[in-house]
């Protein structure tokens, strides 16, 4: 299964729905018991476009977006009914505006119950599949039709139009008939995978070893080429599937003030070629690391003393909550994603009258 999307992560993701057949009960609450176990969902709009019925679903977490397509990417919606493409829209927040052949629900009023319920439920199983279209009834409020001018009627079919192609193939036909595009957008949609990505935009403050840990955390890493003087850094995973996961979870995320771009770079030696240039090759004799989601929340183990760790980390990130979980151990809550990425920078391994902190992602 080809793992590509033409853009990257975001909260919204792009359904086309095709090899369905004309009697199946496709709806709204269908979408949100099937993709509900992976997050919260806010939105979810169903339209037509050409050949294949599409939709919309909108999480609250961009990486909830992403774990739902890396497991549903050419699944089908039940038994031999509506295998599923998936892209990361280009949408920056979903309208619920109804429009010809367009459907939309807003779940922000469902209950956090439910929503537990949905991420446990094994909606996969076909039969139970069938038994929810058949049982399943929900109150949540449905968008109302409204009396749309003809001009915002062309504006959201437009929209939607924009971003609903059927696949990359016919996306890049149109790509190609339409108005020119930077190089650096070229780059990015002829790039094959590869176990050497490449990070631009990296902030002076930032240093050699905290990539290293960040990078670190999503496989094993072998090189590690810092350009400082360019604001780039060159990381040379085990596997292209490593190189694929910290793509997926790091590109365009904030670190440090300064915006993370990241491709994928041809596979050649890495060398300094400056005196300021940092090269460094790592070797990982136990394997790789449990990888999981990014998240707000770490556990910090290895703790001595709790209070002095506490205002460590708060000189380094915007700190909201720390909790004592155990006797070594603090849960430690940021503000953001970000700034769980400049703990991790700044303190994995770190040692503390000679004991190791150890960071866990919860």
């Amino acid at each position: 299964m080809n793992n590509y999307s033409r853009d990257p992560p975001s909260k919204i993701l792009l359904l086309v729905i095709t090899q369905l057949s004309p009697t199946f009960p496709l709806c709204n609450d269908l979408l949100f018991e099937q993709f509900a176990k992976y997050g919260d969902i806010k939105k979810i709009l169903i339209f037509e476009r050409g050949k294949a019925n599409k939709a919309f679903v909108e999480y609250y977490d961009v990486k909830h977006a992403i774990e739902a397509r890396k497991d549903k990417l050419g699944k089908y919606l039940a038994e031999g009914e509506g295998k599923l493409t998936i892209h990361f829209s280009r949408l920056k927040n979903l309208d619920l505006e109804v429009v010809d052949k367009s459907r939309g629900t807003d779940y922000t009023q469902a209950s956090s119950t439910n929503s537990e319920q949905m991420k446990h439920s094994n909606t996969d199983d076909p039969n139970v599949l069938r038994q929810q279209i058949e049982s399943f009834t929900r109150t949540f409020t449905q968008t109302s039709q409204r009396n749309l001018t003809p001009a915002r009627n062309d504006e959201i079919n437009n929209l939607l139009n924009s971003d609903s192609d059927d696949d990359i193939d016919i996306w890049k036909q149109q790509k190609q008939q339409g108005p020119q595009i930077s190089q650096d957008v070229q780059n990015v949609i002829t790039q094959k995978p590869s176990k050497i990505i490449k990070v631009t935009s990296i902030d002076d403050r930032v240093t050699a070893k905290m990539l290293y840990n960040i990078f670190n955390k999503f496989g094993n890493v072998e090189e590690l080429l810092y350009e400082k003087q360019m604001q780039r850094v060159f990381v040379r995973y085990q596997t292209i599937e490593f190189a694929q996961i910290a793509k997926e979870y790091l590109n365009n995320i904030q670190f440090f003030d300064q915006q993370w771009r990241i491709f994928y770079h041809p596979l050649q030696q890495l060398q300094p070629t400056t005196i300021s240039d940092e090269y460094m090759i790592y070797y990982n004799p136990n394997g790789p690391k449990l990888i999981v989601p990014l998240s707000k929340t770490i556990i910090l183990s290895g703790v001595i003393e709790a209070m002095e760790i506490s205002e460590m980390m708060r000189l380094v990130a915007k700190v909201t909550e720390i909790k004592i979980v155990a006797a070594d151990s603090l849960e430690i809550t940021m503000m953001n994603i970000s700034e769980t990425l400049k703990i991790i920078a700044v303190f994995s391994d770190y040692e503390y009258k000679n004991q190791k902190l150890i960071i866990s992602i919860k």
